[in-house]
């Protein structure tokens, strides 16, 4: 038994194998069943969806796929974060403080240091806008002046600046004290009142000591012209005095120009000073001198200046007298300082005037009062 079916199953796949291309499909069809598909049902057309509906559905995917990979900020121009700076607050407010008690062009100058300490400063939106309002009020206060019509000059006052030896040129309401010593024995005192009765008008009277002796004086300053829009005045001085020791009356008419040229004030005056006197035999007597002098004055600062003037004082020799013609003449030099002390309740405000400077002569004929003095002179505007 096993040798047959060991020689079987040798002999057997060798068939098979043979005969496997003469293998028909036909019978293999024949032996495989196929399932028939079920019939189309129209209710199931009516469930598919349509295109329209599939691009719908397809949509939301579409859009989540278009937005992978973009960062969409849906608060666009919105930060919650704070903005950053150099500074914090409480260096603005510390600044703005100390800043705050300043005059404004010093406030200002301190804005400008702190933002170039802070750049990025998270307040200059603000110190800017301060920043203008002050450059508004230094403009209003710096720049912004009157403005002075022809009508306006005609009535405003000038502060022209009062010589130091000469006559007062500006009718106004002042009073004057002053001294001068002189070597070796010269003294002179001033004491004198103005009084305006009109822009253009006024009276004076006083005591003081000329080269001829001590004297009482009065008399009209009339300015013929006193224009504040050119800031000239040209004045008619007309003095009567009385000397007292020798006792006799003078006359001492003069004319005088000042004008102002920017933070410089020039006066010039001219005249005579004509003396009725008496002879020894009781004739009566004309005698002339020849007054004047030349005033430069320069305000420095606000509260001070310097000054310079010339006063002249001559008087002609007759050619059949003891000197032969020629001029007794003592004309001297003045160089001093000015201030403007201020007052506290009104500090812009200047009616008050200290004049100090020394005297020394520069020409000088027959004629030796004093070999150099110092003077003062103060005067106060009511």
């Amino acid at each position: 038994m096993t040798l047959v079916t060991l020689l079987l199953s040798i002999l057997v796949p060798t068939s098979w194998a043979q005969d496997s291309d003469e293998l028909d499909l036909d019978d293999l069809d024949d032996d495989i069943e196929f399932e028939e598909p079920p019939e189309k049902d129209d209710s199931d057309e009516d469930e598919r969806p349509t295109d329209e509906e599939e691009e719908e559905e397809e949509e939301p995917e579409e859009l989540f796929e278009d937005l992978e990979g973009e960062s969409i900020d849906l608060l666009e121009g919105e930060d919650d974060s704070p903005p950053m700076g150099s500074d914090t607050e409480s260096d603005y407010r510390s600044a703005a403080t100390r800043l705050g008690r300043l005059e404004p062009d010093e406030e200002m100058a301190g804005w400008e240091e702190y933002l170039a300490k802070h750049p990025d400063s998270v307040f200059r939106s603000r110190i800017e806008t301060r920043m203008e309002s002050l450059m508004d009020e230094l403009y209003d206060s710096q720049v912004k002046r009157p403005i002075v019509t022809d009508a306006d000059a005609m009535r405003q006052e000038i502060d022209f600046a009062q010589a130091m030896l000469l006559e007062n040129l500006n009718p106004r309401t002042r009073f004057q004290a002053g001294f001068e010593w002189g070597i070796p024995t010269y003294i002179n005192l001033i004491l004198d009142y103005e009084h305006q009765l009109s822009r253009s008008f006024s009276v004076h009277g006083g005591f003081r000591r000329r080269y001829q002796g001590w004297n009482l004086e009065l008399g009209p300053r009339i300015a013929l012209i006193k224009s504040a829009r050119t800031n000239t005045i040209v004045s008619f001085i007309g003095d009567f005095r009385f000397n007292t020791n020798p006792s006799y009356p003078a006359i001492r008419p003069q004319l005088a120009a000042g004008t102002r040229l920017g933070k410089t004030d020039i006066q010039i005056q001219g005249g005579a000073d004509i003396e009725f006197r008496q002879t020894q035999g009781g004739d009566p007597t004309v005698s002339s001198r020849i007054v004047g002098g030349l005033s430069v004055f320069y305000l420095a600062g606000d509260r001070v200046g310097v000054f310079g003037e010339t006063g002249l004082f001559m008087k002609p020799a007759s050619e059949q007298g003891a000197f032969d013609g020629g001029l007794f003449r003592f004309n001297v030099v003045t160089v001093g300082m000015k201030f403007f002390p201020g007052r506290a309740d009104q500090p812009d405000k200047r009616d008050i005037e200290a004049n100090l400077g020394a005297t020394v002569p520069y020409t000088q004929q027959w004629w030796q009062y004093h070999f150099g003095s110092i003077a003062g002179q103060f005067n106060y505007y009511l």
